[in-house]
């Protein structure tokens, strides 16, 4: 068990390695591309106004409102993705917060983000859950949510989060496109850069000594089951 978690280590400092490279490639793919669509159509817009005579802005021969609705959506795109990368990033307060309200307030902003509904049930879970345990399981169900809402081609998701004496489990399910899941497990586990998001929530499971099961098929959904021990 200590070589498995030694293991689950190792690989995860090269997960979050891989996990701000593709964060920097985002924002470059999403907010950066936007804000230089957005420069682009206003140096234009400028170009446009600098050809017409007083008389034509006057009676507005031109009409530029097009331009102006293009830059806008740009802008709002470009907010739109900030706003996601503040929100994942950003620390929930996982020293004060109760786990239960750290999970309601990570679906609302998921639900608010994507204009997915997902259907959460929670039980009772220990106040006392330790703060490691707390990170551990939101980023892996913040990254089953975002999976789903990325993959899935669904507008809905299922949350099931309950406890035990010993074990607290987390439950995500779609009933999405499904896929052919890669091995990730044994001798031909997957180190695919496609395949980091569930590379990384069986890491942390692992480090936890837990149990991390992922069920989909083509047509049929995706299911993600997490078990870990309450206290790491």
């Amino acid at each position: 068990m200590k070589f498995k978690k030694d293991l689950a280590t190792r690989r995860i400092l090269t997960v979050t390695e891989e996990e701000l490279s593709r964060i920097v490639l985002d924002i470059h793919d999403g907010p950066v591309q936007n804000l230089f669509a957005a420069l682009s159509l206003i140096t234009r817009l400028q170009n446009e106004i600098s050809k017409l005579s007083f008389e034509e802005l006057q009676g507005g021969v031109v009409d530029l409102i097009p331009i102006v609705n293009q830059v806008e959506k740009q802008i709002e795109m470009t907010l739109h993705d900030i706003r996601y990368f503040v929100g994942a990033m950003r620390s929930p307060e996982f020293h004060r917060r109760k786990f239960q309200s750290i999970v309601e307030g990570l679906i609302f902003q998921h639900e608010q983000w994507s204009g997915q509904t997902v259907e959460l049930e929670i039980g009772s879970i220990p106040d006392d859950l330790p703060i490691h345990v707390k990170i551990a399981l939101y980023r892996i169900l913040q990254e089953a949510l975002s999976n789903a809402y990325r993959h899935a081609d669904t507008d809905k998701q299922w949350v099931k989060i309950w406890a035990d004496d010993h074990d607290i489990y987390v439950v995500v399910y779609d009933k999405g496109r499904g896929f052919e899941p890669p091995p990730l497990d044994g001798p031909q586990a997957t180190e695919h850069e496609a395949h980091i998001g569930l590379r990384g929530m069986r890491d942390r499971v692992a480090i936890l000594d837990g149990e991390f099961k992922l069920f989909s098929s083509p047509g049929k959904g995706t299911r993600i089951e997490v078990k870990v021990p309450i206290h790491g």
